[in-house]
C-alpha cells in the first residue's frame, strides 16, 4: 500500500502564509498608524492641505504593494520564512530589497519630500506595533544610519512630539 504523509510542496504553503499573516498584520498597522498620526498631527501643514494630505493617503493605501512583486516576494519570503537553509542562504533578498528601496521612497535612504518622512514614521510606528517600541526610539537607536537633512530632523521630531502629546 502506497503512503505519502505530507507533500514536500507543503512547507512552501505554509511557509507563504506565515509571510501572508505577516504582510496583512503589517498592512493593518500601517493604516491604524495613518489614522493615529494624521489625527495627533492635526494642524500641520501637511494634514491641512488637501493635496498633500491625499498624496500621502494615496501612498500609504498602496504601502510596500512591490512586497508582492515577482522580484521581491519569494526572496522575502525565503529571507525571513524559509523552508530550509537552502532557501535562505539563496533568498535573492540583496537583490529584493533595492528594488524595494528604489521603488517605495518612504525609507530614509530615499525619502526626500515631506510626505515621504511622514509615511516614514508611519511605517516605524506600524512596526513599533509589532515590536513594542516607538518610531521615535527606532530612529533614536538608529541615527547613526538614519541620514537625514537638518530640516527633516526638525520635522520628525514635531511629529513625535504630537504623537507623544497625543497618546
Amino acid at each position: 500500500m502506497a503512503f505519502i504523509n505530507r507533500m514536500d510542496g507543503q512547507d512552501f504553503i505554509d511557509k507563504t502564509r506565515e509571510y501572508l499573516s505577516y504582510l496583512e498584520e503589517h498592512l493593518e498597522n500601517i493604516r491604524i498608524a495613518f489614522i493615529a498620526i494624521s489625527n495627533a498631527c492635526d494642524g500641520m501643514a501637511w494634514v491641512g492641505d488637501d493635496c498633500s494630505w491625499h498624496t500621502l493617503r494615496n501612498q500609504v493605501m498602496a504601502h510596500d504593494l512591490s512586497k508582492f512583486s515577482k522580484e521581491e516576494f519569494v526572496q522575502y519570503r525565503d529571507a525571513f520564512y524559509p523552508v530550509d537553509d537552502v532557501c535562505k542562504q539563496d533568498s535573492g533578498f540583496n537583490d529584493a530589497y533595492k528594488n524595494h528601496i528604489k521603488k517605495n521612497t518612504h525609507h530614509y535612504g530615499t525619502a526626500k519630500t515631506y510626505n515621504d518622512i511622514v509615511h516614514m514614521v508611519i511605517d516605524w510606528t506600524a512596526m513599533g506595533y509589532k515590536f513594542g517600541d516607538t518610531a521615535q526610539s527606532y530612529y533614536e537607536n538608529n541615527k547613526q544610519i538614519v541620514s537625514l537633512s537638518k530640516d527633516h530632523q526638525k520635522f520628525i521630531y514635531e511629529i513625535f512630539d504630537r504623537i507623544r502629546k497625543a497618546e
